[in-house]
């Protein structure tokens, strides 16, 4: 019992802070976020299989997430098995699974955070530690070194990527932030240095969805001015700060923000602004033709291409990259509607609004902020980069987002002895109040 929290944290550590190559630790085509999937479902069925089973048999706070969970396992199976009668070897259609399989890992979330509710908040202080140390190493020495995980071209240290929700969950779960400023401010660091859009609008939107629901817009508007306080220092004293791929600078970091959105204006800012756009545009490139491949047809439209076609294929040669093997185009909306249609997205889309309905009541019933911040940063994040597809981005999101709804079930478990014990009070209070004033009236001469 008290091993799976563990495990789950391990997990939560490894995937936010080594990213893609922790992901590979196994045997191929079976990694360790497979194994361990496998063994809480075997050592654990009633928490994962039972919690699921009994949403979908009695009145429950799950019920939308079983219903929604049922039909988008079913609809996976239907594709998986529409990619291998189609031509598509086995081993390839099932990796596509993954986006639904890996949903599972909600149920592991939610029974630890119902029986160790504490635990997230410590979590989210060691992984600040280990991201920001491990990130300031990375971006100073372990970027360079050409090492790569066994039997892969995968690099053996991959960019740190815990720092969002490490400053976002510090701002949630910590009450005094002066008591934690040095491992915040290592983490914004590695934030600004490393330079990923995506994490950007996630960290963006999250601050933001943290402020209107703490009441603290005032602090939302003093850390990003203090964020663009540390860029003009560094520009200022001329830090030689090597980001991704350019000089780190107030300057070189807005006009790759803006770059997407307007080439000329960036190119006022940074001499670099023409990859900083080009790095966008063959996403949008993609896309687009993602979105008239599968409107060429009605039955695409509806159901997709499904899993195990190559996606890639239908982007133009200057889009793809060389890059035949790739099968996610970077967003979780053109994943979903390239390889199951409208259909797929549909029920996608229901079992996401059966996640944040939880969160919701989880947050309603007097919980962190966390609850609602975490997703709405990561949903933003996978709108523009590669998510729940892959083991690092939807194995920690989901253990998370299980995590901090847990609180939605464990009131209703205490809700009734709560009820009864308010009703029977308030029952001996009236009856205690009653006796003075009969008694009283007993007592009064007649007149």
């Amino acid at each position: 019992m008290v091993i799976w929290p563990w495990i789950a944290g391990f997990l939560l550590l490894g995937y936010l802070t080594m990213g893609r190559s922790f992901a590979y630790l196994g045997i191929p085509p079976i990694f360790i976020g497979e194994v361990v999937l496998a063994a809480f479902l075997l050592l654990k069925p009633r928490i994962a299989l039972g919690t699921w089973a009994a949403s979908l048999l009695r009145p429950s706070p799950l019920n939308g997430l079983g219903l929604a969970l049922l039909a988008f396992m079913a609809y996976g199976l239907w594709q998986v098995g529409r990619g291998i009668l189609g031509g598509s070897p086995v081993v390839h259609t099932l990796k596509f699974f993954t986006f639904n399989y890996y949903t599972l890992y909600l149920f592991m979330g939610i029974w630890i955070g119902l029986h160790t509710p504490d635990f997230l908040p410590k979590l989210i202080r060691v992984i600040a530690w280990v991201n920001g140390i491990y990130g300031v190493i990375y971006i100073v020495a372990l970027r360079d070194v050409a090492a790569y995980v066994p039997g892969s071209d995968v690099p053996l240290f991959s960019a740190p990527s815990a720092q969002v929700v490490v400053i976002l969950g510090l701002l949630c779960f910590e009450r005094d932030l002066r008591a934690v400023w040095f491992v915040l401010l290592l983490n914004i660091v590695v934030t600004l240095v490393w330079q990923v859009r995506a994490e950007w609008a996630g960290l963006a939107f999250g601050i933001l969805a943290w402020g209107f629901l703490a009441g603290r817009i005032g602090r939302v508007l003093a850390i990003g001015t203090a964020g663009l306080a540390v860029l003009g220092m560094i520009e200022f004293a001329e830090i030689p700060l090597v980001g991704r791929n350019s000089d780190v600078s107030l300057s070189e970091t807005v006009a790759r923000a803006i770059a997407p959105i307007d080439k000329d204006l960036a190119r006022k800012l940074s001499p670099n602004a023409a990859y900083h756009a080009g790095t966008a545009e063959w996403r949008e490139i993609w896309w687009d033709a993602i979105w008239r491949s599968v409107h060429s047809r009605p039955m695409t439209e509806a159901f997709g291409h499904g899993y195990g076609f190559p996606l890639i294929s239908v982007a133009p040669k200057e889009a793809q990259k060389n890059n035949e093997e790739d099968r996610t185009p970077h967003s979780v909306f053109y994943y979903a509607l390239g390889y199951t249609g409208w259909v797929g997205v549909a029920i996608y889309g229901a079992l996401q609004l059966a996640i944040v309905g939880l969160l919701w009541r989880a947050y309603r019933l007097g919980g962190s902020p966390a609850r609602l911040v975490f997703w709405v940063m990561a949903i933003v994040r996978v709108s523009f980069e590669e998510g729940f597809e892959t083991p690092f981005k939807a194995i920690p999101f989901y253990l998370l987002w299980g995590m901090t709804m847990a609180a939605a079930l464990q009131w209703e478990t205490r809700m009734p002895a709560q009820l009864l014990r308010a009703r029977l009070l308030s029952a001996a209070g009236r009856w205690t109040e009653a006796l003075p004033r009969r008694a009283g009236r007993r007592t009064l001469p007649a007149r």
